[in-house]
């Protein structure tokens, strides 16, 4: 038997922020996770950005990725993590996209309100900033506080400094069930009975049968797979995507994204997988993120891999972050993108739920 004040079931990025948070309040905190090791799901396919626009801003996902952006820069420095902040460019070819350029000017700038930074930018000014863009790139909106983060880094330390702080690692560990009685929920696992004040549910693809374990219907969650290309050879300096942004879309669309190894990253694509196991991609995935980034470049550099990632699709189109006091749960369903760049904030609200304060 374990006991713990919390126990969390997935040591995914946000199940490490999560526990890293608890246990900087001095909580006793234990982490299960099936796989062998830390960030071994969802986490293992990002796409490394730390976002500043998410359509619409009002969601729950909007809110807590800008508050979570802004915790970034600490939270790397304090774990020695690399975090390479840069612009975002949204661009469009052809004059006659620009009225489009212009709506979406000022439809970021009412939405942001002056948090983030948005500018345009034409012709050689835009090449200024970004001199491999295409001859036809005519125009873009250059919206500044976004940043690529180093994910294997950042799983790495948040595993190494939460165990510091007393967070003990359970890998290899399935749960099973969950019996709940006064004051206490025990978790049935294959490495034993794990007994906690209150549990959290992060575990990503499969939150939603861990919630029904817990008593809770949220919905089903799909599997949303994504395609990502390696290139060398580019050096961009800022996160380069096309307009049009996409209100209430399943995707943010993709962009070419300079990595913190000095690759850029093309994508992701998305669609739904076969499976929660499907990460299989085919020629014709890989076509589509050519045909889409492939044009804004005057080159297109050297492709080193491709690799894939399934994130878990909400039912609600948002964030789903649910807290039940009486039964002492707090499941995290849904934490798609921008979950990466959410998690801190995440586990900010998470903390306050378990110490009772308005979050």
């Amino acid at each position: 038997m374990v006991d713990a004040e919390v126990a969390v079931v997935g040591a995914g990025v946000v199940g490490l922020f999560v526990a890293h948070r608890l246990a900087k309040d001095g909580r006793k905190v234990v982490i299960i996770e099936k796989e062998p090791g830390p960030g071994r799901g969802v986490t293992a396919g990002q796409a490394t950005v730390i976002h500043v626009i998410q359509l619409p801003f009002g969601s729950l996902k909007s809110r807590l990725a800008r508050k979570g952006n802004h915790m970034y820069d600490d939270l790397c420095a304090s774990l020695g993590v690399r975090l390479n902040r840069m612009p975002a460019l949204l661009v469009v070819k052809g004059w006659l996209r620009v009225p489009a350029l212009l709506v979406a000017f000022v439809y970021l700038k009412l939405g942001l309100r002056g948090e983030y930074r948005v500018r345009l930018f034409r012709g050689k000014n835009l090449r200024k900033h970004e001199p491999l863009l295409a001859d036809d790139v005519v125009a873009g909106l250059m919206v500044e506080g976004y940043g690529t983060v180093d994910v294997d880094a950042l799983v790495s330390a948040l595993h190494a400094e939460s165990e510091r702080l007393g967070v003990a690692f359970r890998f290899g560990c399935v749960m099973e069930s969950a019996e709940f009685g006064p004051g206490v929920v025990t978790l049935k696992t294959t490495c034993g009975d794990i007994r906690a004040s209150f549990v959290v549910n992060a575990a990503g693809l499969y939150a939603d049968e861990i919630s029904t374990a817990f008593g809770k219907d949220l919905g089903r969650l799909e599997p949303g797979l994504g395609v990502m290309a390696v290139y060398s050879g580019l050096g961009l300096h800022s996160i380069i995507a096309p307009l049009p942004l996409e209100v209430g879309s399943r995707s943010k669309g993709g962009a070419i994204i300079p990595a913190t190894d000095g690759t850029t990253i093309v994508g992701p694509t998305l669609r739904v997988a076969q499976s929660k196991e499907d990460r299989a991609y085919t020629d014709e995935d890989v076509d589509l993120l050519t045909a889409k980034f492939g044009p804004l470049l005057r080159t297109q550099g050297k492709l080193l891999r491709v690799y894939t990632g399934v994130r878990p699709l909400s039912p609600t189109r948002d964030f789903i972050i649910d807290f039940d006091r009486a039964g002492r749960t707090v499941n995290l369903v849904g934490i798609e993108s921008p979950g990466l760049t959410a998690a801190p904030a995440i586990a900010d609200m998470v903390e306050q739920m378990i110490a009772g304060e308005p979050a």
